[in-house]
């Protein structure tokens, strides 16, 4: 329960390969460490769409307070992800069909919570979904944060959120 599994380390070619990897286990080890798996599965929601929007909210809430006790954490996650989106070409996002609504939650409630900054790419992929997420999720953003460390409150207030969700 306590242990990880990283990818091989024989794989990093490049600085970008190392800081993935740095992100990837600070990522797991906050997991470990923020995360109780009961009240996880407590408040999980029914449906594969709805689980994998929860795993996704349940995920940067965990990053988020280990990013707020240290910078490096935060610089190797925040590094990670913004350079997710560097290869997206944006001529290949034609419709809301080429941008899983997982991708764009993820993006919108970590523009929210870590600030990220935004390209060209990530406007475009936010773009499509970003009317549904403000009208049902905006309004709730404070609260999240006011409870970011109370797992139980922000799991069952996800759920609630991902439950009113009209996609």
């Amino acid at each position: 329960e306590n242990s990880l599994n990283l990818p091989e380390i024989a794989s990093l070619k490049k600085l970008q390969d190392f800081i993935n990897l740095r992100a990837f286990a600070d990522s797991e080890a906050l997991k470990i460490k923020y995360t109780d798996k009961k009240i996880y599965l407590e408040n999980e929601p029914k449906g594969t769409v709805s689980k994998a929007l929860y795993a996704i909210a349940e995920k940067i809430r965990y990053e988020k307070i280990g990013s707020d006790r240290l910078i490096g954490v935060k610089n190797n996650i925040t590094q990670c992800y913004e350079n997710k989106f560097k290869g997206k070409k944006i001529e290949e996002i034609r419709t809301e069909a080429d941008v899983p609504i997982t991708e764009a939650f993820e993006l919108y409630l970590r523009s929210h919570f870590f600030n990220v900054k935004q390209s060209h790419a990530t406007k475009k992929v936010l773009s499509y979904w970003k009317d549904l997420f403000d009208k049902s999720l905006n309004k709730k953003l404070k609260e999240l944060d006011k409870c970011i460390k109370d797992q139980s409150k922000f799991s069952q207030l996800v759920a609630d959120l991902i439950d009113n969700l009209d996609f």
